[in-house]
């Protein structure tokens, strides 16, 4: 049992505030009453508010008119109305006047009691459970987010290095130069393009640049392969070609170079021979192009300086130093038909006088011009099939140089007489190669290997791309142990191999 130590009103012990004036109710249990009610008849009651003292027995203050009350309130009393001027209040209006009076408020911090579950006190957001299932998901949701955030910085490439790394040791990158071989135009050199056609923009310098920059692939390739088997070549050259209406190439040669090769030259004029231009309805034109060989980009500036200093000693008229001829393309020559203007109907002329047509002048023939020494050369080469392999260089002096490759020494003989014969030839100095000496060199090695693996009677001979073994092995395994050291050592394949598979004798020898 409680009661409300104001008015003195009694409440079960579920109910915490007064219903009439909001006070909080204390345990009015009779044990606690009978001690409190003994304690003040025999010491008398002291006012807690003005310290008054009262007769036992006395419920209010003859001073202050307080009431007296074993757990009197700190705060001043409250004076009931009379039950006849206000009615008692209802359930819904008592719990409204609790919620809105400071009284309460202040009476539930001194208590520390709590409002009991279902009161208004308790259904707010405060109290919720659904409140304290936000508050959750709430913090769950941050806290998945901060672990996502710090994967996805960590994630982040260089990120670790850029929080580890000081600002002292960051250095700068140095510009990157390019390693290795390259061929390229000089920079000091312009294109030069000669002939009726070479303004019109499929002919131009700057249509030449573009073709050579689509073509260079190939010349850095043949430019490698010589340096393969010679690292120390670098080489500045003027290459002219001969551009036809068609697209094709005419003719391609060497005019000078700095330090002349006749293997990277023959190389460049092919590869330069095979590429296409626009076709267009001019002219042909010469082109020539200032092409740089050089190993790194530190070394073609010397290479273009020399280059620079060949050129200008070279004379107009001066032979090539390596050419190489094609058949002519004949370019159809079309004759304009003229086209008489018609006569109006409406206007009849009358017919004029016949009148005498001159006889046009009979113009002497032109004379062919003399064909050059090297154009003579190669018209002599290519007369002869078997000679379809041979270069050549060709100098002031009339003196010729001979390279390439040839079938065997016969047509090796046969190509130097053929050379000689030509007019104007005052030497000839043969550098050919021929294909039996590089098929027995082949042979040689292939030869070697086979005896290295102790496969020494088995004998190979190589024609072209093709080899054929012979002789006698133990095993089946040495049998096909020898195809395989044969394909490797030369660029051949085993087209015959009657090789004999003799067994030893049982202790394998």
């Amino acid at each position: 049992m409680k009661k409300c130590p104001s008015c003195d009103k009694t409440y079960p012990d579920t109910e915490t505030f007064c219903e009439t004036d909001g006070t909080a109710l204390v345990n009015a249990s009779p044990a606690f009453i009978e001690s409190g009610r003994q304690g003040a008849l025999e010491q008398g009651i002291e006012c807690p508010i003005c310290g008054g003292k009262a007769e036992p027995g006395e419920v209010i203050c003859n001073f202050c008119g307080a009431r007296l009350t074993h757990d009197a309130p700190v705060a001043p009393p409250r004076t009931a109305p009379p039950p006849s001027s206000r009615p008692s209040p209802t359930s819904g209006q008592a719990r409204t006047a609790i919620s809105t009076a400071p009284p309460a408020q202040s009476s539930r911090r001194l208590t520390g009691q709590m409002p009991e579950q279902g009161s208004d006190e308790g259904s707010g957001a405060g109290g919720s459970p659904f409140s304290a299932i936000g508050y959750i998901l709430a913090a769950l949701i941050a806290l998945v987010g901060g672990a996502w955030l710090a994967l996805h910085l960590s994630s982040r490439p260089g990120a670790k290095e850029g929080a580890l790394a000081s600002p002292s040791a960051a250095v700068s990158p140095a510009p990157a130069v390019p390693a290795g071989p390259l061929v390229a135009l000089a920079n000091s050199i312009s294109i030069q393009v000669t002939g009726e056609s070479a303004s019109a923009p499929e002919r131009n310098s700057d249509a030449m640049r573009k073709v050579f920059n689509d073509g260079s692939g190939t010349l850095l390739d043949a430019y490698r392969r010589a340096l393969a088997g010679d690292s120390t070549i670098s080489d500045g050259m003027i290459v002219s070609l001969k551009v036809m209406p068609d697209g094709s190439v005419g003719g391609a040669a060497v005019r000078t170079s700095t330090a002349p090769n006749p293997g990277l030259d023959a190389e460049v004029v092919k590869d330069l021979s095979g590429w296409s231009f626009l076709p267009f309805g001019g002219g042909q034109v010469q082109a020539d192009f200032p092409v740089i060989f050089a190993h790194d980009t530190t070394e073609q500036a010397t290479i273009e300086s020399a280059l620079s200093t060949r050129l200008s000693s070279l004379a107009p008229d001066e032979a090539p130093e390596y050419g190489a001829s094609f058949a002519a393309t004949a370019t159809p020559v079309v004759t304009p038909v003229p086209v008489e203007s018609p006569t109006p109907a409406a206007v009849m002329t009358p017919a004029p006088a016949p009148v005498r047509t001159p006889r046009p002048h009979r113009r002497p023939p032109t004379p062919k011009p003399t064909p050059s020494m090297r154009d003579r050369v190669s018209m002599a080469l290519r007369s002869n099939r078997k000679l379809g392999r041979v270069q050549f260089y060709t100098n002031p002096d009339g003196s010729v140089v001979l390279f390439g490759t040839v079938f065997d020494d016969k047509d090796k003989l046969l190509a130097e007489r053929t050379v000689r014969s030509v007019p104007g030839v005052t030497s000839v100095a043969d550098n050919l190669g021929t294909d039996m000496a590089i098929w027995a060199t082949q042979q040689a090695q292939v030869q070697a290997q086979l005896a290295t693996a102790g496969l020494d009677k088995v004998t190979v001979k190589i024609i072209g791309k093709e080899a054929f073994l012979s002789g006698e092995v133990k095993t089946d395994a040495e049998k096909d142990r020898a195809v395989t050291i044969t394909e490797n050592a030369a660029p051949v394949h085993v087209s015959g191999n009657i090789i004999t598979v003799k067994l030893g004798s049982v202790f394998g020898f």
